[in-house]
């Protein structure tokens, strides 16, 4: 709808900038774990190719799918404790919002 059309921009748009961001930080974290940073920026990129692919092809809430991967006191879910620790998801929210053109009326 052209009523959306500002937010769709954005999204589409400006969040792939977010997603190299993430991309860039996830491959960060596993060279300061001690992974070669050509494979952990490979890995990291195929991981979010997949993540997507999974949304996409299975219709599930993403939600669902993340509750799938954590295991009950396993290490995903304490990564995303500290993601939400962090206001990880807040953040990605605001930067969509702040990215978004406000139209005057």
């Amino acid at each position: 709808e052209e009523k959306h059309v500002d937010v769709v921009s954005s999204l589409c748009g400006s969040a792939v900038a977010f997603m190299y961001v993430a991309m860039e930080a996830m491959a960060d974290g596993a060279v300061l774990m001690g992974l070669p940073r050509s494979t952990a920026t490979r890995l990291a990129a195929q991981t979010l190719i997949g993540a997507g692919r999974m949304s996409l092809e299975s219709g599930e809430h993403s939600g669902t799918l993340k509750d799938r991967v954590c295991s009950p006191a396993g290490s995903t879910i304490k990564g995303i404790h500290v993601l939400e620790r962090n206001n990880f998801r807040a953040t990605l929210m605001s930067a969509v919002q702040a990215s978004t053109p406000i139209k005057k009326e």
